[in-house]
């Protein structure tokens, strides 16, 4: 009798083992899965990231500022300046322009003396 409750209890000692493994090794399955798939979100997010990144990228060349230093001739003015020097796609409109001009020269006004020199910004595409 002893012998036989013995190899009972051992019998349910194998298989309350045997459950707590598979029970186990379900969990590690399911925890790997998990970990899986948020992997593979995390890969294609990134793609798609990517992709929409490149999409936004500017399809025109860089520009480049550049300075030039220019002599007033008779007549000039900074409006007609502008609308020579300006690129019109990097200031807001002309007075945007003049008044960068305007600072740059430490004016104070728009008038402009005959033979004086100013330095005007413009842009370029080409990196020189």
């Amino acid at each position: 009798m002893y012998a036989a409750q013995t190899v009972q209890r051992e019998d349910m000692r194998k298989k309350h083992r045997a459950r707590a493994l598979r029970k186990q090794r379900e969990k590690r399955k399911m925890i790997l899965l998990i970990v899986l798939t948020l992997v593979v979100i995390f890969v294609i997010g990134m793609g798609f990231g990517s992709m929409i990144t490149r999409a936004k990228e500017p399809a025109t060349p860089n520009m480049y500022k550049y300075y030039a230093n220019v002599e007033i001739q008779d007549g000039d003015t900074l409006w007609d300046l502008a609308g020579d020097y300006m690129d019109a796609a990097q200031y807001e409109d002309r007075m945007d322009y003049i008044n960068e001009v305007m600072t740059i020269n430490g004016m104070h006004d728009t008038c402009l003396i005959e033979g004086r020199k100013i330095i005007l910004p413009y842009y370029s595409h080409e990196l020189l």
